[in-house]
């Protein structure tokens, strides 16, 4: 009889994944993801069977995570723009205290690795971001462009923002204002 899986065990693999992703690039080799998550290789196969589902699984994770961090306490009887400042400093403070999540995420985002299911999976879940990231665009120059699109160059402007911030601490707020302000400009 099979012994059940373990949640934690699972949970050190993503984590491990991270970690060596974030340093090596998606080429990293599973057998050390085993070692950084102290299990055997074999175990990352017990979990995923394929580093490619490993990778998938990885991409819905740190999605959701980013999704539920940003819509998180968001001021539900705010204006388009106080709501869209708070998915903003959300997002940002996430990308600045969680770089190695963030790098891993970037290259995903990119990689064929990510299957077109779990890439619509992503948006779908991400759907509250992308809704007032069109709430906000309404009126504005971008306003029939492609909503992928826009919430990308969203994306591009949040991910300056938070490579300044993170190479420049003591200005991080300053970056986080200018940034936002940006995108504001951007999409109204």
């Amino acid at each position: 009889m099979a012994r059940p899986k373990s949640e934690d065990r699972r949970n050190a693999i993503l984590a491990a994944t991270v970690e060596i992703v974030a340093e090596q690039g998606l080429g990293a080799p599973t057998a050390e993801i085993a070692s950084r998550a102290r299990v055997p290789h074999g175990s990352v196969f017990t979990y995923f069977e394929t580093k490619a589902e490993l990778l998938n699984v990885l991409y819905l994770e740190l999605t959701s995570e980013l999704t539920n961090t940003v819509i998180a306490a968001m001021p539900a009887g705010a204006d388009t723009r106080a709501q869209l400042h708070h998915l903003w400093v959300r997002w940002t403070d996430w990308g600045a205290s969680n770089p190695s999540k963030r790098r891993v995420q970037a290259q995903l985002n990119v990689s064929d690795q990510v299957t077109e299911l779990n890439r619509n999976a992503a948006y779908e879940y991400a759907d509250p971001v992308f809704e007032l990231i069109q709430r906000a665009s309404a009126s504005g120059v971008l306003r029939d462009a492609p909503l992928r699109y826009v919430a990308a160059l969203v994306g591009a402007l949040a991910t300056t923002t938070m490579d300044f911030m993170i190479r420049n601490p003591a200005e991080a707020d300053e970056f986080r204002k200018s940034g936002f302000e940006a995108v504001w400009r951007l999409l109204t």
